[in-house]
């Protein structure tokens, strides 16, 4: 399988790996029915939508989507309305779930519970796939939107959560950059030692084929230019297709950077759990509302392929 490069890519991909079912909760906004009208559309989803019945008949109308296309679960309750959802996967009959305009903390803390959610007993962890315009391939940021501060021993398995998806995406042998302010170990700044340790585990197979690095500032991670001026030499200097950054407020200021400064459009998921969790931005732009579902679509199905 050859690297997807884009978004457009990515859902040509998900194509060939659906129809998965999708329960997507709490829709009750335009661009999310938006998202579902072209997965069905598409053959990428079979929908079911959970939430408020009123709301939903009327934005379906909206985007010009027959109700009865659909299957809809009335509840007006937000707790309610997750756990409906979250049901419908540990019943199998849908492998993706998918955020509307609940807050994400509603949602995960209901997805993580250990017996009524969807633990698989590993650590989830957030990540966004950026298209970024003029950048030369798909960029992975973990994790900035569920791990607050992940020690050492949670880098380990958000890492492997991030190369996982990277192979998803065709990425053979996936670099990976962990990153800091500095190039250099420094024993005041935390980041950089986890960086030094991830890089020698790397070394000693830990991460199966791939290559871990690091400390790296930014720059010298996605621009081999910047890291030859500065001397860094490593086979991920200026070519990471994952940035593993060292808190939650970093990965979240940079992949909202990237959206609305670089003007990238980014598919948010959680992977780790039962079944990918789809989380768009609330905020975020129609095209990774949809590409974030297609990108759940290519898990699930790579996921369904394996066993």
């Amino acid at each position: 399988m050859e690297p997807i490069l884009n978004l457009k890519q990515l859902v040509e991909a998900a194509k060939k790996k659906g129809p998965i079912g999708v329960a997507v909760v709490a829709h009750h906004d335009e661009a999310t029915i938006l998202a579902a009208r072209e997965g069905l559309e598409n053959g990428l989803a079979q929908i079911e939508l959970f939430g408020d019945q009123g709301k939903i008949e009327s934005l379906l109308a909206k985007a010009g989507l027959a109700a009865a296309g659909v299957a809809i679960y009335h509840q007006t309750a937000g707790a309610a309305i997750v756990q409906a959802a979250i049901q419908s996967v540990r019943e199998g009959r849908n492998q993706v779930l998918m955020k509307g305009t609940l807050d994400t903390s509603l949602i995960l803390r209901q997805v993580l519970d250990k017996t009524t959610g969807l633990n698989a007993g590993r650590l989830c962890s957030h990540l966004v796939v950026c298209e970024i315009p003029g950048f030369d391939r798909l960029l992975i940021i973990t994790d900035g939107g569920l791990n607050i501060a992940p020690g050492l021993a949670e880098k380990v398995e958000i890492v492997k959560n991030a190369i996982d998806t990277a192979r998803a995406l065709g990425i053979a042998r996936p670099k990976v950059a962990v990153l800091a302010a500095v190039e250099k170990v420094n024993p005041s700044m935390p980041a950089t030692i986890d960086a030094a340790c991830l890089a020698k585990m790397c070394e000693t197979g830990e991460f199966g084929d791939a290559m871990v690095d690091g400390p790296f500032a930014f720059d010298n991670a996605i621009s081999a230019a910047a890291a030859g001026v500065k001397g860094v030499k490593s086979e991920v200097a200026g070519r990471a297709d994952i940035i593993l950054v060292p808190t939650i407020e970093v990965g979240n200021a940079l992949g909202k950077s990237l959206s609305y400064i670089g003007k990238s459009s980014n598919a948010g998921i959680v992977v780790g759990a039962a079944a990918p969790i789809v989380l768009p931005s609330r905020a975020g732009k129609p095209e990774a509302k949809w590409a974030a579902l297609a990108l759940g679509v290519l898990l699930a199905g790579r996921k369904r392929d394996a066993k």
